[in-house]
């Protein structure tokens, strides 16, 4: 299988919705983190290419491309020395409460799970979903060093074995979110090739480099390349494209310059002894890698079908919702603005044991989850499944 993997050559401005236009003072912010609109907007650019290089914006073209599945993006770190894929990060899931620790430098961090109230209070949860939370009630802050994106192996250990209460340290955890770069610009007259009076504006682009801040104090530099992965695919799997093999592209605002490049690799299969696991409990949780889509907002249909196979939602863990619009080129007017639940968000399901929860699970693993199919070709939606402890 192979994947695309994008390193950004310049700060990757992933644009929000706030207006950007020739104005004295303008500024063009991004996103912390792209889209997956922003990626498979530049893998299927690059599929209605024709041999010269221009874009074929003919219905039939623009008909076909958009039945091409996105899978991604995903945050990895790349080799120092080559172009290969050292490991995957995975958005914090928000299933696990970061806190402050008495221990010296570490963080804290507390499982939440659906949980029974004492009686006689109840809650105003909708759809009779129950509350989520920690076993113990901790006065500890939430720590404002918990790492936004959490490495691979922290994240597997979570998936299969999500304690109540457990310490560690920052570095082993995870990083914090993708720094930002901010640069000044300035209009420049074509007459005089000088400054435009009063027309500064400010740009600021995500950097895809992680430097160690503390070894930094002692002039010490350490860093890791970061990049992007996505898997771009039509119904046969790994799509090829036919007049792009990688090489230096732009990509969102601006036009920064990334390198694309396509490499030999696969997206995260499931840790060993996971899926076993999760059919002996017939219940598990539904991690988002990236941002879905769902009629009801902020959660997928009560009774869950996937592969022909239904599980029924019992709890969700969602944070703040994303929102996300956009410009349609075709009918010259905005897009609608639709709400999202964010990667990280955690659904907790159960299965009724006469059912065949492995095709559920093959129906799900690495997969778009949204409601609606084309939001899942988009690249909305993508989960992976983990424990749900008994």
């Amino acid at each position: 299988m192979t994947i695309w993997i994008i390193e950004p050559r310049d700060p990757l401005i992933a644009r929000d919705g706030r207006p950007f236009g020739p104005d004295p003072g303008a500024r063009a912010s991004t996103l912390p983190f792209p889209m997956p609109s922003v990626i498979v907007g530049g893998l299927r650019h690059k599929a209605g290419m024709d041999p010269e290089g221009r874009f074929d914006g003919t219905p039939a073209t623009i008909e076909r491309i958009k039945q091409l599945t996105l899978r991604g993006p995903m945050l990895v770190e790349l080799d120092d020395g080559a172009d290969t894929v050292r490991q995957f990060l995975f958005p914090a899931p928000a299933d696990a409460v970061v806190l402050e620790s008495a221990t010296s430098g570490a963080l804290r961090i507390l499982g939440l799970a659906p949980r029974d109230l004492p009686a006689p209070p109840t809650t105003n949860l909708p759809d009779g979903l129950q509350p989520v939370m920690p076993a113990l009630r901790v006065p500890d802050k939430v720590s404002s060093r918990a790492p936004k994106f959490w490495y691979q192996t922290a994240f597997e250990r979570w998936l299969l074995n999500p304690q109540e209460d457990q310490t560690t340290m920052p570095d082993n955890l995870g990083i914090a979110a993708l720094e930002q770069d901010a640069r000044m610009h300035v209009s420049v007259l074509p007459e005089t090739q000088t400054a435009r009076e009063g027309a500064l504006f400010q740009t600021r682009g995500l950097e895809f480099i992680w430097r160690d801040q503390q070894a930094q104090q002692h002039e010490v530099f350490l860093t890791r390349r970061l990049g992007l992965a996505a898997s771009f695919e039509d119904e046969a799997g790994a799509y090829t494209l036919p007049h792009f093999s990688g090489g230096f592209a732009p990509l969102g605002g601006e036009r920064r310059l990334m390198g694309w490049k396509l490499v030999d690799a696969m997206l995260p299969t499931p840790p060993a002894g996971l899926i076993e696991r999760i059919i002996a409990d017939r219940r598990a949780r539904v991690i988002l890698v990236s941002p879905a889509i769902f009629k009801d907002g902020y959660r997928p249909p009560l009774a869950w079908t996937r592969g022909g196979v239904t599980a029924y939602l019992k709890a969700a863990a969602v944070p703040r919702a994303q929102v996300i619009s956009g410009w349609d080129l075709h009918q010259g007017k905005p897009k609608p603005t639709r709400r999202l639940a964010p990667a990280g968000s955690v659904y907790f399901i159960e299965w009724s044991d006469s059912l065949d929860a492995r095709a559920w699970i093959d129906a799900t693993w690495m997969r778009n989850v949204s409601d609606d199919v084309q939001d899942q070709r988009d690249g909305f939606g993508l989960a992976v499944l983990g424990v749900w402890p008994r």
